[in-house]
């Protein structure tokens, strides 16, 4: 394993505990680590949900909207994945596009979207799993007591070494997408269809409704990219991390798209206004179509959707962390691994972190608009990575690989997403949302103001960690392939 460490530029040590375990990892992992990082049955039945006071039955547009950007974003990310394969995934990539401080500032970033991921996944589960056992055997169990175990699960799990834990995700992934498909498809074939839906006409008020809905459905999204941060873990990295974040991206957004028509038009178009009165819409959407049986099939898969995504979250956030440490741009103690070679302190101080959010914010206002405030923080974050994301990949090019620049992959196809993302944060502004959603952008400024000062900190103790976030990653021998076209055969 020293070899690993000796061939990470900027690492401090080549001692065998602080290098990751390389080739651990093949496509389906990497690509189901992506996969359930977006959570799919819990986005459809959780995230989209909320989106439909504001699209109204047009929803499924919005949807379509997400999907051609997020893909259209992994594939600028997945630009920078071919020649940067790093721990540090978007801390990297835009420190070497657009220098230090702002790849700092990204990482900054990143260490609240991410990590918001396991308690936003945890407001799900324990509300669910309290719902769940209560109606199987008549004991009623607090959520406080779901979420604190599966917080304990989940770090045991992660603990115990990537392989167990990605293995995990990819029979979990697919167990949740089997179940929403089949009701999909059985909404599908037994509702009127009516293809107007992907259009504004059902629209409350027309494309800003659309907008407005667009950060729910975007929340439904984050997580395509957390295979970028096991590069260092991943076979043939430049060829499998890009393939992982695109055809996660493509492949769940066309999911979304059938699931939100699905779920449109089962309801019933002229009815959707009582869509988002609905405590669980697809529990009441599974028993209209599959009688008394259907809300306890869909609350399993829901909850196997949480904790797959709790567990690539924290796959996620960790390696992160693990990298900033190792440089010291955190302290050094991130850096350390455990016996099974995983991020020991990450994993702690995450896991720690989560249960504290997810039982305060439930606590305080309730598990459903707490659910609203952890998403819109995330929401806004990580479009605000995705934009930085964009322009690194028009910057690294244009920079760095000109003989490889093409105006096609690297001015169009950024710019698309990041015109729609400037969009959709200005709705989230403009009007001003309801409490509690209304503390989301300045939590997120509080937050990047702290990053800030906690950046000229380190410029004055410690500025050789700040330089060195661009060179955090893997030197190795994989020929790289020209451009994203020839690393996606």
């Amino acid at each position: 394993m020293s070899d690993l460490a000796d061939n990470i530029t900027g690492a401090q040590t080549s001692t065998q505990d602080t290098a990751l375990r390389k080739n651990s990892l093949g496509l389906s992992e990497v690509l189901f680590q992506s996969i359930t990082s977006m959570a799919p049955a819990s986005a459809v039945c959780a995230s989209l949900p909320p989106a439909v006071p504001l699209a109204g039955a047009a929803l499924p547009i919005s949807v379509v909207m997400a999907t051609i950007a997020c893909t259209l974003i992994a594939s600028s990310i997945g630009q920078l994945a071919i020649h940067i394969p790093s721990a540090g995934g978007l801390y990297t990539y835009i420190s070497r596009s657009l220098g230090d401080r702002l790849g700092f500032m990204g990482a900054w970033a990143f260490l609240l979207a991410q990590p918001l991921l396991l308690p936003l996944v945890a407001l799900i589960w324990g509300p669910y799993l309290e719902i769940l056992v209560k109606t199987l055997t008549g004991v009623d169990i607090n959520w406080i007591v779901w979420v604190v175990l599966g917080h304990i699960g989940l770090s045991l799990l992660t603990y115990y070494g990537i392989q167990l834990s990605t293995k995990t995700s990819v029979v979990l992934g697919i167990i949740e997408i089997i179940v929403i498909l089949a009701l999909s498809f059985t909404m599908i074939f037994g509702a009127p269809n009516d293809l107007a839906t992907f259009t504004p006409i059902y629209a409350p008020h027309g494309w800003n409704s659309i907008f407005q809905g667009l950060i729910f459905v975007f929340l439904a999204f984050v997580g395509f990219e957390a295979s970028a941060p096991l590069g260092e873990e991943t076979a043939n990295p430049k060829r499998n991390i890009p393939r992982a974040m695109i055809y996660s991206a493509l492949g769940i957004g066309i999911f979304y798209v059938l699931a939100a028509y699905a779920s449109v038009i089962g309801w019933g178009i002229p009815k959707i206004g009582a869509f988002g009165n609905s405590a669980a819409p697809w529990n009441d959407l599974a028993q209209k179509f599959w009688g008394g049986i259907g809300p306890i099939i869909i609350t399993f898969a829901l909850i196997n959707s949480t904790l797959a995504n709790g567990n690539a979250g924290i796959n996620a956030t960790t390696r992160v962390m693990y990298a900033m440490g190792r440089i010291g741009s955190l302290p050094r103690g991130f850096a350390r691994l455990s016996a099974y070679q995983t991020p020991t302190i990450g994993i702690a101080v995450q896991s720690i972190g989560s249960l504290v959010i997810a039982l305060g914010t439930g606590l305080i206002f309730g598990t459903t608009n707490a659910f609203g405030l952890v998403g819109t923080v995330i929401a806004i974050n990580m479009a605000l990575l995705y934009i930085t994301s964009c322009i690194s990949s028009f910057v690294f090019y244009r920079r760095e690989r000109r003989q490889d620049f093409r105006v096609v992959q690297h001015v169009i196809v950024p710019l698309i997403p990041l015109i729609l993302l400037c969009f959709v944060l200005y709705a989230q502004v403009i009007p001003v949302p309801p409490y509690p959603l209304n503390l989301a952008a300045p939590i997120v400024v509080i937050w990047l103001v702290l990053g800030a000062l906690y950046m000229l900190y380190l410029q004055r103790t410690n500025p050789a960690a700040l330089k060195q976030g661009k060179e955090t990653f893997l030197n190795d021998q994989e020929s790289e392939p020209v451009d994203l076209g020839q690393a996606l055969l």
